[in-house]
């Protein structure tokens, strides 16, 4: 912690946050939403509070938690032990090796205090990080408009996901930064930076990997090979500092057999609160004996993988085709908004692994929801209430049986296909009919 003055102002902050705080603040207007006195004097008694919060659940940490795997891997990481054990009932540490090194920063220090800082910096700080950025990327896609409304109803209506990623201890809001800083960089056309972030994130957790895959199909063929060479740092500094070759090519052994090889052979989590299509897919062919709900689909377990493949290429197939052809007929390698939401979008409904702090990226894909639908009062309406429904599902909320039939049927995934079929019509159909009609 340092203490940082500001013209007439002593805040005391993340030493993180003030460099985004201090540019973001230039593209603020003075309203009574987002003076920037306020937001400086807002983010300064949020810090100190949750310094507060922070602390107590560090100290609750324990070994059953996410975070003692990190931990734990972390200190494998430079004390030459294995860093992945396939088949572990919990799945063990299921990030690539540049991941583990990223968590050997924490692990130098006792679990408690480690788990403070952890939840301090990194998943409280990022999660201003993140909106600090949301924000930022918007002003850049759509200037001169309003957006300020739009983002502060997705801020609010995506605690819910973000509480859970910190109270959880997670690791999804190093991601989540990295991908949007790989989204700012390209709209501001600094493409090698953007690149490299991009594989930033996709070396902390795979997902990031289709920003990448969607960038590159915008820029020229020529730019390919220079996009591969740039993920080279991100294998080769884990294997240097791993202290030799055969290490880091175990740990890549390691990493296929914990993750990469069930999920590309169609596994899906099987829990009830488990998200995505494939889960939804998977919950109506088999049902749920112990709640009395009974099968829908009644399809062999490989009938039933092949309908999950035939979605997952559908969807990513037409996007491909979407991107391809703004590409080489429309001549335009930028992104919208809707682009780059409907790819956060399938991050969230096609793998077969996806829980609920998966979707702090809310932050992003609400705000452009809100700002399409703010003259379409019924539709808003009906938006945000699904939306705010996801911030209550638990039984003290809306009792034990509610809640369980919400998670069974995966209610959160339905309520992302509703905002994905949303954004596609009146992000690309119905922007493209007024045009027309002009």
């Amino acid at each position: 912690m340092n203490l940082i003055t500001c013209p007439g102002k002593l805040l005391l902050l993340p030493p993180i946050l003030y460099k985004f705080i201090l540019l973001s603040s230039r593209r603020l207007k003075p309203t009574p939403f987002n003076n920037k006195n306020y937001t400086y004097l807002g983010l300064a008694a949020l810090s100190v509070i949750f310094i507060f919060i922070a602390y107590t659940r560090g100290m609750k940490a324990d070994v059953n938690g996410d975070y003692h795997i990190y931990w734990e891997t972390g200190r494998n990481f430079f004390g030459g032990q294995k860093l992945y054990t396939p088949g572990l009932l919990d799945g063990g540490f299921t990030y690539p090796p540049f991941a583990a090194l990223f968590f050997s920063l924490f692990s130098w220090m006792p679990f408690h205090t480690s788990a403070f800082l952890y939840s301090y910096f990194v998943d409280y700080g990022l999660w201003v990080v993140s909106l600090i950025l949301v924000k930022k990327i918007f002003d850049h896609l759509l200037p001169g408009q309003n957006i300020v409304m739009p983002f502060i109803l997705a801020s609010l209506l995506s605690i819910g996901f973000y509480w859970h990623n910190f109270i959880w201890m997670n690791a999804n809001m190093p991601v989540l930064c990295l991908t949007l800083l790989g989204i700012w960089f390209y709209i501001n056309k600094k493409f090698n930076y953007s690149y490299l972030f991009f594989w930033a994130g996709a070396f902390f957790k795979v997902t990031p990997i289709i920003f990448l895959f969607f960038a590159a199909l915008k820029r020229p063929v020529k730019e390919w090979p220079k996009i591969i060479l740039m993920a080279l740092p991100f294998i080769i500094l884990p294997m240097l500092l791993r202290g030799s070759i055969s290490a880091g090519i175990a740990d890549w052994q390691g990493y296929y057999e914990a993750f990469i090889a069930p999920f590309s052979k169609g596994q899906t989590d099987d829990n009830i609160i488990s998200l995505g299509i494939p889960v939804i897919l998977n919950k109506l062919n088999t049902g749920n004996a112990e709640l009395g709900y009974e099968p829908v689909l009644h399809l062999s377990e490989y009938a039933l993988k092949i309908l999950i493949l035939a979605i997952q290429v559908l969807i990513v197939g037409a996007l491909t085709i979407k991107v391809v052809y703004d590409k080489y007929v429309n001549h335009n390698d930028d992104f919208s908004a809707a682009d780059l939401c409907i790819i956060f979008l399938i991050t969230l409904l096609l793998p077969g692994r996806v829980w609920g702090h998966h979707h702090v990226c809310t932050s992003f894909i609400y705000t452009y929801l809100f700002i399409l639908l703010r003259d379409k009062k019924i539709l808003f309406g009906i938006s945000f209430l699904l939306c705010l429904l996801m911030n209550f599902m638990t039984k003290g909320s809306i009792g034990q049986t509610m809640t369980d039939f919400l998670r069974q049927y995966t209610y959160i995934t339905w309520v992302m296909i509703f905002i994905g079929v949303v954004i596609v019509y009146y992000g690309y159909f119905a922007k493209r009919e007024r045009l027309a009609t002009v």
